[in-house]
């Protein structure tokens, strides 16, 4: 019987990849190699009994032999996609071969891509890869099969030379790497060397792709996602006065302790609730509250059964310090300037994209330097920026916490509250965005493609100012508007400016409703926030800039919209911020029943959702997207809604948000990274890629049960819900940053801290 070498636990790093609706994830497909992959390996010293030959190669999922990929093409491209980066191609299946028709080469190796998913790699097995390839064409391409994400470097990858005649391309390689769960193959076929990328069209076919184990006797096992903690809780803690719930999973567990770490005694004996089912993670549950214990320390509940939660602390201020790294997020991202390494530490960088940018489709060169990186990337977009602003200014508006001129960045002590001062860099940059002549706003200002994994200095191509939108031309009227009366006793000259640019903006919604919503143009790849419904927007500007002005004619057309019937969307997201709009009307204008009753109508929904959670979570069966962004958004709903019509449910269940973002939801991690026992190491977030750590005070995107990249796919296929979260920067539809995830959590913060 052979000997099997002994498995290991692989949490495998890296990261990229397509624009999608919310937080920014893509597909950057680039097979650049500019840093080395992140990745772990936690060896177990544990005995364990020696498996049987039959029993291993089930676990490991691969065997001599195995034909991991064998693909013909006698019906089909058989799962093969496009990626194009500035080229076009075209794919089909011809004559018993795939076909690609290189339409346009491109500037880069990369502009046309074909490329394949859904295999693993397994650590230590040799494998044969081969394939035949023929071109109309004598040129060079490039095979790989590589990390599909961080600097998609090639475990094996050549470039070869291909013509009229057919050849036959066999490899034999070891996995010399990290087991991969989710590795990608591809065919580079943009630009090589001895192309000048303007080559006539041409056709390239493939064949008898096969990707065979041929020894598998030294192949490491990919561990599971680890299982959480039976019992989870907040993992910061709760201050005194907070009801203080956790969710057991332990479904033989009938009692529980809160034990004083300090002193290994318990402080309190409870008994679970009765057995229930929870829909979000499709398993049963019991509550252990210990709202009773006030007195400050740090503890952890143990069950009768022996089962444990994490350490956790009751105590005043327990939050400053995530509070205060959450806005430090903002600074960190920071754009067009060098960050201090004394705020920063090891994510300080020089100014970045400082050059001008080229207004897409003309000559013209605009300068809108500033702003916020808008996420993992370095791309800067007016939507996602004024919901980013819109919290902040509410955070100011509804908690005296807002009001600190003391949390570290360079504008701190100068008698301004921080919270106004970040927001302020990223409404400069906003005005820069407007265009002088017609007052329509620029939907963003990226690159043509998303940068490799670099630096944000490091990113040097030249900056695009992506077409005006209405959507973007809305959310900064009510943003400029907002603006206007909150710095007016601070700074009235900047209240003037903003005020001006918003009726201004106004004047340029007027005479362009109705347009088509936002599409990339041609050539450009960065994140397209697309929005084709723009009805809320123009209810949002209306509003604020009635309150700026007391000009009737906005006030009316608030009304007709919110009494009308034209569909206007309600959230309070990048896409849809009706909320932002009814919340600002019942607070400053007030006497519209329908107003009020749509927010509060809102807020019950939540707490309908909520009340069946066994995590006091605000999602039912379905986690999107930039999920803890949409949990977050809810728990800031029902904090809008209890300053209209004051109830104890509603703040009590928006606390119940920020413990599931904390720690208390089925996976187990306080999703804020550098926080708690158990948070997401490798994040979807360039800087902290490059650096080989994540900073600190990030909110990632969190469960996604729409499975929305390959690496999510391969792991997370049949979890619950509630369970699609894996940290790995590979899974950039979970482990992604962004802005504006992390706005609402400091409106939490600002109000429960």
């Amino acid at each position: 019987m052979r000997r099997f070498k002994k498995w290991i636990a692989v949490a495998v790093t890296a990261a990229m990849g397509l624009a999608m609706l919310a937080g920014c994830g893509k597909e950057d497909n680039t097979g650049s190699t500019d840093t080395a992959a992140d990745s772990e390996t936690v060896s177990e010293d544990t005995e364990e009994p020696e498996p049987t030959e039959e029993d291993t190669e089930e676990a490991l999922g691969v065997a001599d032999g195995d034909r991991v990929i064998d693909l013909t093409f006698d019906e089909d491209v058989s799962g093969f996609l496009t990626y194009m980066n500035g080229g076009e191609e075209e794919l089909a299946a011809v004559d018993g071969e795939l076909c690609v028709t290189i339409v346009r080469t491109g500037s880069l190796d990369y502009a046309n891509q074909i490329y394949y998913d859904g295999f693993r790699l397994y650590e230590g097995c040799v494998y044969n890869y081969s394939f035949d390839v023929r071109c109309d064409i004598e040129r060079k391409i490039e095979w790989r099969l590589q990390i599909n994400g961080g600097d998609f470097h090639s475990y094996a990858g050549e470039i070869i030379d291909i013509g009229p005649e057919t050849q036959h391309v066999s490899v034999e390689f070891t996995m010399n790497e990290d087991s991969d769960p989710a590795p990608r193959l591809c065919f580079n076929m943009g630009k090589a060397e001895g192309m000048d990328g303007n080559e006539a069209q041409h056709n390239i076919y493939f064949d008898n792709i096969l990707l065979e184990a041929v020894d598998a006797s030294n192949a490491q096992q990919i561990a599971p996602i680890p299982e959480p903690m039976p019992v989870n809780i907040n993992q910061i803690g709760y201050l005194p006065s907070d009801k203080k719930v956790g969710t057991v999973s332990d479904g033989d567990a009938v009692s529980f302790d809160l034990i004083d770490v300090a002193s290994g005694e318990s402080v309190y004996s409870g008994t679970l609730t009765e057995t229930q089912y929870d829909a979000a993670s499709a398993a049963p549950y019991k509550l252990a509250d210990f709202s009773e214990v006030k007195t400050k320390g740090t503890y952890k509940i143990v069950t009768d059964t022996g089962s444990e939660s994490y350490e956790f602390v009751i105590g005043d201020g327990i939050y400053d310090d995530v509070y205060r790294d959450s806005i430090l997020m903002l600074y960190n991202q920071r754009c067009g300037t060098e960050l201090d390494p004394d705020i920063s530490g090891d994510f300080a960088h020089g100014a970045c994209h400082t050059g001008e940018a080229q207004v897409f489709g003309t000559d013209t060169m605009v300068d809108v330097s500033g702003g916020w990186h808008d996420a993992g990337d370095y791309g800067r977009y007016v939507v996602s920026g004024a919901k980013t602003i819109a919290d902040l200014f509410l955070s100011y508006e509804d908690s005296e916490a807002a009001s600190t001129d003391s949390l570290g960045i360079p504008e701190s002590g100068n008698g301004v509250p921080d919270m106004l001062d970040e927001a302020r860099y990223e409404l400069e940059w906003m005005l820069k965005m407007q265009d002088p002549s017609t007052g329509g706003v620029y939907h963003k200002v990226t690159c043509e493609v998303f940068p490799e994994t670099v630096m944000p200095e490091e990113e040097t191509d030249q900056l695009i100012l992506s077409p005006m939108s209405n959507t973007a031309t809305g959310d900064f009227a009510a943003m400029m508007a907002k603006a206007s009366v909150i710095y007016r006793e601070l700074d009235a000259e900047f209240a003037d400016q903003c005020l001006a640019a918003a009726t201004k903006a106004w004047s340029y919604l007027e005479a362009h409703k109705g347009e088509k919503g936002f599409k990339n143009p041609e050539k450009i790849e960065t994140g397209e926030y697309p929005d084709s419904y723009e009805n809320d927007e123009y209810l949002w500007a209306a509003v604020e800039l009635y309150i700026a002005t007391e000009d009737e004619a906005y006030k009316t057309f608030a009304d007709d919209l919110i009494g009308g019937s034209e569909r206007v969307r309600y959230s309070l997201g990048w896409t849809d911020v009706g909320y932002y709009a009814l919340y600002d009307y019942c607070k400053y204008i007030g006497g519209n029943q329908a107003a009020e009753d749509m927010l509060i109508d809102g807020a019950e929904d939540v707490v309908e959702i909520v009340s069946e959670s066994g995590y006091g979570t605000s999602l039912f069966n379905s986690f999107p997207w930039g999920s803890n962004m949409t949990i977050a958004n809810n728990g800031m709903l029902l904090l809008m809604a209890n300053k209209i019509k004051p109830n104890a449910q509603y703040v009590e269940y928006a606390k119940y948000q920020l413990d599931y973002l904390l720690g208390r939801n089925s996976v187990g991690y306080c999703y804020v990274t550098g926080y708690g026992s158990m948070s997401p190491l490798y994040t979807h977030h360039r800087p902290s890629q490059v650096l080989e750590t994540s900073m600190p005070g990030m909110l990632v995107g969190g469960a996604n049960s729409n499975l929305e990249d390959s690496y999510a796919k391969a792991v997370l296929t049949g979890r619950a819900p509630e369970s699609c979260y894996a940290d790995n920067a590979q899974t950039y539809s979970c482990n992604e940053v962004t802005i504006y995830w992390n706005s609402p959590l400091i409106y939490l913060l600002s109000a429960l801290k």
